[in-house]
């Protein structure tokens, strides 16, 4: 059982770890929300079923810690309001790629909550239509056509953001 618990932590790590940074914008507030995740799924490994998906059963925890820990930090900010609190000197050195950093994170404050976590689920946890509808009680296809028209979307945001940077510059 330890030996299963060590190769679903080395398999969902980064996944896990990715998700939580996006959602909180601090690495120390990741870092402990991360081991804590990881605490519960071990505690509650027995309840996975030998049948189920085990990054769903994951992102389901490390969602539900997220929730946990805003509901607890009355006074935190919340997530469309976490990138002015995120560190940007990663890419500080390239002024066209933060302009278009800047623009997709404007474009993702436009969007409904239940978007950017179907976002924030795809690319940066990695994870595929089946598992994000899995923990969203949604189906594969609904996600698909979800991203689908999300993407579009964030297109034409992201293309007229970049358009107003070009006209001021």
């Amino acid at each position: 059982m330890k030996d299963q618990f060590i190769l679903l932590y080395d398999q969902f790590f980064d996944d896990v770890y990715r998700y939580i940074l996006y959602k909180v914008g601090k690495k120390w507030d990741a870092d402990d929300l991360v081991s804590e995740v990881f605490r519960k799924a071990f505690v509650r490994q027995s309840s996975l079923r030998q049948d189920s998906n085990e990054k769903a059963w994951l992102m389901t925890i490390a969602r539900n810690t997220v929730i946990d820990y805003y509901r607890k930090k009355k006074n935190v900010i919340y997530s469309d309001q976490v990138e002015d609190y995120m560190e940007h000197e990663v890419f500080s050195a390239n002024d066209d790629l933060e302009d278009h950093l800047d623009c997709v994170k404007n474009s993702l404050s436009f969007m409904p909550e239940e978007d950017r976590e179907i976002i924030n689920m795809r690319y940066f946890a990695d994870m595929k239509y089946r598992d994000i509808g899995q923990v969203l009680g949604k189906t594969e296809q609904a996600i698909r056509t979800r991203m689908f028209r999300l993407t579009k979307k964030m297109g034409v945001l992201v293309t007229k953001c970049l358009e107003g940077v070009k006209e001021r510059g």
